[in-house]
């Protein structure tokens, strides 16, 4: 007899270890309660906490615990409000400390370059540019961003920018319209070209993968995505014979949507970008086979 009750007592031990371990690895979900002179500490568990307080009071010569405050402690929910002013560039936004930071609205000035193939850096052989006098500049009108699970590394920036982009052309040339393409035509002793130049401008739309990093006060960061580009006003302008600038072509067979290539690296506000164009600047068979591409520094709002 005395076998079969240590035999039972041994297989109801087990399972009575099993859940005191279960419950000794289980975090714990319950407010801790410590007391430190007259300084209460409690330490919330998870979900609501309820909280009553009672007094010993005597009734009828008895000492009675009676309730003289109830109070509930919900859980804290933490959500970003976002409104339609947090995707304007210029209105002042409170961040904290750690918070994910998109490097997408601001201000942008850079010079525009001409290669013969994608991904050339090379000056353009059909094309030739003064370099010091080709430039762009533009600015954001909206942008919006999305983090990954609160990582305050990692998001997707979404804006939309308008600006200005010009390719003054070098020497004694200019772009013209001919039997319905665009020539790059020299001067001749008859007709002298100078400060001839192609402008157009530009709404772009870029969609950026961003890593960023707190390195002392601001974040080192650095993004790239593809940018969709819609260029419009296009027009061709010249000197002639050293008289006032004139309008030579309008349109000039320029791709009206374009693709480009954005990368942009920085640290704070302040960063450079590298933009390349995916294909020609011209339509096909409608003007020099050239693809624009370039690069500058940002102020990111």
């Amino acid at each position: 007899m005395k076998t079969r009750i240590m035999i039972l007592a041994c297989l109801l031990a087990v399972p009575a270890g099993r859940m005191a371990a279960q419950q000794q690895t289980d975090p714990e979900q319950k407010a801790t309660v410590q007391t430190q002179g007259d300084s209460i500490i409690i330490r919330k568990g998870k979900g609501d906490m309820r909280i009553k307080v009672y007094e010993e009071q005597l009734e009828d010569g008895e000492k009675k615990e009676v309730q003289i405050y109830e109070g509930v402690y919900l859980e804290k929910v933490d959500a970003d409000k976002r409104t339609f002013l947090d995707a304007l560039p210029f209105i002042p936004k409170k961040r904290r400390y750690n918070a994910y930071e998109p490097h997408c609205s601001g201000l942008f000035i850079g010079y525009s370059r001409l290669a013969d193939d994608f991904l050339s850096f090379g000056a353009s052989d059909k094309m030739g540019l003064d370099l010091s006098k080709s430039w762009e500049f533009g600015f954001n009108i909206l942008s919006v961003y999305h983090n990954f699970k609160k990582n305050p590394h990692w998001g997707i920036n979404l804006g939309v920018s308008w600006g200005y982009r010009s390719f003054n052309i070098d020497g004694n040339y200019a772009l013209l319209k001919e039997n319905g393409t665009s020539i790059f035509t020299a001067g001749n002793e008859e007709t002298s070209y100078s400060k001839s130049r192609l402008r157009h401008f530009f709404f772009r739309v870029p969609v950026l993968m961003e890593w960023q990093q707190r390195v002392g006060r601001n974040k080192v960061f650095f993004n790239a995505g593809p940018e969709f580009e819609i260029r419009h006003s296009v027009k061709s302008f010249s000197h002639i014979n050293g008289g006032k600038k004139k309008t030579v072509g309008k349109g000039m067979y320029v791709q009206p949507v374009g693709i480009n290539l954005l990368a942009q690296a920085g640290y704070g506000n302040i960063g450079i970008y590298l933009r390349y164009s995916t294909y020609g600047l011209f339509q096909k068979d409608k003007g020099p086979e050239v693809s624009p591409y370039s690069f500058g520094v940002a102020w990111y709002l």
